[in-house]
């Protein structure tokens, strides 16, 4: 999904994650796998990854992103409350979501 659609989704009363990764980044691949677990179990949750060689502008740009992964974290209004740059783990992740009211 083009970030052009991923932006108007932001602060649409759910929370939202933006995921920003490479494809050839070890580090990027494994969080993408940490995010594939959490989304089947809470659908819900709305989770856009972004591939950062293609959005260059965007995460450069927009984010402000200097290293991969890196993880953003909005609440329902669209305010961001969380950044994480790097890999965690899937149980680091819920503590995450749950400290910040996304689950």
């Amino acid at each position: 999904m083009p970030y052009s659609e991923i932006k108007t989704k932001i602060g649409n009363g759910k929370p939202a994650i933006l995921s920003f990764g490479m494809s050839h980044c070890y580090s990027c691949i494994a969080m993408s796998k940490v995010f594939y677990q959490v989304i089947q179990e809470h659908p819900d949750l709305q989770i856009y990854s972004i591939d950062s060689q293609k959005d260059r502008m965007v995460s450069r740009d927009i984010y402000k992103l200097k290293e991969m992964p890196a993880q953003l974290f909005f609440d329902e209004k669209g305010e961001e409350v969380f950044r994480h740059t790097g890999a965690y783990r899937k149980p680091v992740l819920e503590v995450i979501l749950k400290k910040y009211g996304l689950l």
